[in-house]
């Protein structure tokens, strides 16, 4: 128990004992009271006391809580110490499975040998037992010396044979000794070949690890010989390219690609006229273009049933349709190209032009690669060469340089829907009128080009108004 502890409850007892005390029992004379002290120094001793307990309590708590540490970092060495000893006793247990297989092994091995001994050690005993006949035979031999000489002799022939017999037993004995010494060497050159075969598949998979790296060189260099044909290839297909972009293509060649690639554009609608609604409808032969998007045929707005005027006079149900040899392609609705608003676009399925075996005709990605060009007239009647200059004032146009050239069928001037295809084989653009060419970047429709379906003609009409006011706002040499 605490010291404190032990102080406070003495106290404590001391306390009770005076306070129980019959003072007015005794036999002496009363003394007289000692001064009682004042209430003030009996709550001063009352909080000493309280202090005094707290301060043992706080040093108890301290030391035990101390203790506490001290017990868990012993635990904490103990249960290392354990581990360890864990360990060291899975190891003696592995050691000593490995010791016992050994002694088993020797065991059977002592066994055998003490079996081999067991068997010389009984036919040694044999060979003691008849010597000890034999010898007995002797003495009686000799206490009867008067026998015949024949029996003397046939002892004497027993007992060399008896002689024989043990240096036989001898014999064997060292053999076996021999036997087990070989076995050893056996053993020992089991071992060192073990040894041998343990540094031979060190070494192997040494030349294996070689190997594989070796592989891997290989591999690499593959790839890397690979990546080169495989640039090589890229390259001579973008030399291949550039030749054919920079050689160019007469017109002869060109006109024929034209025959073969045609297709007819009808565009139909219902019109006013003097009698009421009245069917209209045109038709035109034109290539099929793509900017890498979409494909299209590409028609001036002369070639269709309805025209840029004031007032603007649209057409109801307005219909495109792109045929070829009697096939219908599948169209949309067609529209008014942003490069320029008299062009007019109608979109068609490229999968089922590729099925038909069309080519379709890229935009020129350098239209002013050569400064000459292939003009093809409305329809592909008539075709042929024709210069082309720039003009500053309208970077979106080219100017044809002659108005009358010679053509393989006459002579013919540029109209309004001519073709211009440049010498690459790429098409250039489409005469907007009789000197300049809307050299074409792109196939979007225009702002409100699109007649979707179901458009009025009067809603169509005011269309075509404000269009024509536009064309109107163009350059005079562009309208």
């Amino acid at each position: 128990m605490n010291r404190t502890l032990l102080l406070i409850l003495c106290d404590f007892l001391l306390l009770n004992l005076l306070a129980l005390t019959r003072w007015d029992r005794s036999e002496p004379a009363p003394q007289p009271a000692p001064p009682s002290l004042p209430r003030a120094a009996e709550s001063s001793a009352r909080e000493d006391l309280v202090a005094s307990l707290r301060e043992a309590l706080v040093q108890e708590q301290a030391q035990r809580e101390a203790l506490t540490r001290k017990l868990g970092s012993e635990l904490g060495a103990r249960e290392a110490t354990v581990a360890q000893l864990e360990e060291k006793r899975r190891q003696l247990e592995s050691t000593l499975g490995q010791t016992r297989q050994t002694a088993a092994q020797l065991d059977e091995q002592l066994a055998a040998q003490t079996r081999q001994a067991a068997q010389v050690r009984a036919q040694l005993d044999q060979t003691q037992a008849r010597l000890a006949e034999a010898t007995k035979t002797r003495e009686t031999l000799s206490e009867t010396v008067q026998t015949t000489e024949a029996e003397r002799r046939k002892l004497a022939e027993e007992l060399e044979r008896q002689r024989k017999q043990a240096d036989v037993l001898a014999g064997a004995r060292t053999e076996a000794e021999q036997k087990v010494s070989s076995l050893n060497a056996a053993v020992l050159a089991a071992e060192t070949e073990k040894r041998m075969l343990r540094e031979n598949l060190a070494e192997l998979r040494g030349q294996v690890a070689r190997t594989q790296e070796e592989k891997a060189r290989l591999q690499e260099q593959t790839s890397a010989l690979a990546r080169g044909v495989t640039q090589l290839a890229k390259t001579s297909e973008e030399f291949h390219q550039e030749v054919r972009e920079n050689t160019p293509i007469n017109a002869n060649q060109l006109y024929a690609g034209f025959l073969t690639n045609q297709v007819a554009v009808t565009v139909s609608g219902i019109g006013t006229g003097f009698f009421g609604a009245t069917p209209r409808e045109k038709e035109a032969s034109t290539l099929l273009v793509t900017d890498g998007t979409s494909t299209v045929a590409l028609i001036h707005v002369n070639e269709t049933p309805f025209s840029f005027t004031i007032p603007g006079f649209g057409l109801g149900d307005l219909e495109a349709r792109v045929r070829r040899d009697g096939t219908t392609l599948a169209s949309g609705r067609p529209y008014l190209a942003s490069g320029d608003l008299r062009i007019v676009a109608v979109p068609v399925d490229t999968a089922q032009v590729q099925s038909l075996g069309l080519r379709v005709y890229p935009l020129a990605k350098n239209p002013y690669k050569f400064p000459e060009a292939v003009l093809l007239s409305r329809g592909g009647r008539k075709y042929g060469e024709v210069e082309f200059k720039l003009d500053p004032r309208t970077p979106e146009f080219v100017k044809m340089k002659n108005r009358l050239f010679s053509g393989v069928f006459g002579e013919f001037s540029p109209s309004s829907g001519d073709l211009v295809l440049s010498k690459t084989g790429e098409l250039l653009g489409v005469m907007v009128n009789s000197d300049y060419c809307a050299v074409l970047r792109n196939l979007q429709p225009a702002p409100g080009g699109v007649f979707e379906a179901g458009l009025s003609r009067e809603a169509m009409g005011k269309r075509l108004e404000a269009f024509r006011t536009q064309i109107n706002n163009l350059p005079l040499p562009l309208q």
